[in-house]
């Protein structure tokens, strides 16, 4: 694809573009890695205060965590023209402070599926962001 004068097809997001993108979407995936074996699941999420939210239940994600904490998260946006997508590096670790549980349930108060049996929150920390733009020429 040959770059137009004025845009070229593949360009960073700034930290803050990263985040907005990240805040306006509700759907990501979270890659861990445990005993060699990488896995990707998807789920809902909110963004607090640059660090990423979203509610679980014991199971394969809780036991990756615990046995590494270091993950990635991704989410993305497509249209017509335009596809944006960042790439959070971070540790996650389950949210047990009560008013931090309150908060994340202001933020998320449902999961995309609607189970509320849900009730385990973790937080991504991050450790670095990375965001891009592929725009159609």
């Amino acid at each position: 694809m040959e770059p137009t004068p004025d845009r070229t097809p593949v360009s960073e997001l700034t930290d803050d573009e990263a985040w907005e993108l990240l805040a306006s979407q509700r759907v990501g995936r979270l890659a861990t890695a445990a005993a060699g074996m990488a896995d990707i699941f998807p789920v809902s999420f909110a963004v607090d205060d640059r660090s990423i939210l979203f509610r679980t239940t014991p199971g394969s994600k809780l036991v990756e965590l615990t046995v590494n904490s270091e993950v990635a998260f991704e989410a993305d946006e497509i249209d017509e023209s335009t596809a944006r997508s960042v790439v959070l590096r971070g540790l996650a670790q389950v949210v047990e402070e009560d008013e931090a549980v309150l908060r994340a349930e202001q933020l998320l108060p449902r999961t995309f599926s609607g189970e509320d049996d849900k009730d385990t929150w973790v937080r991504i920390t991050p450790m670095a962001i990375r965001g891009r733009r592929l725009t159609r020429g």
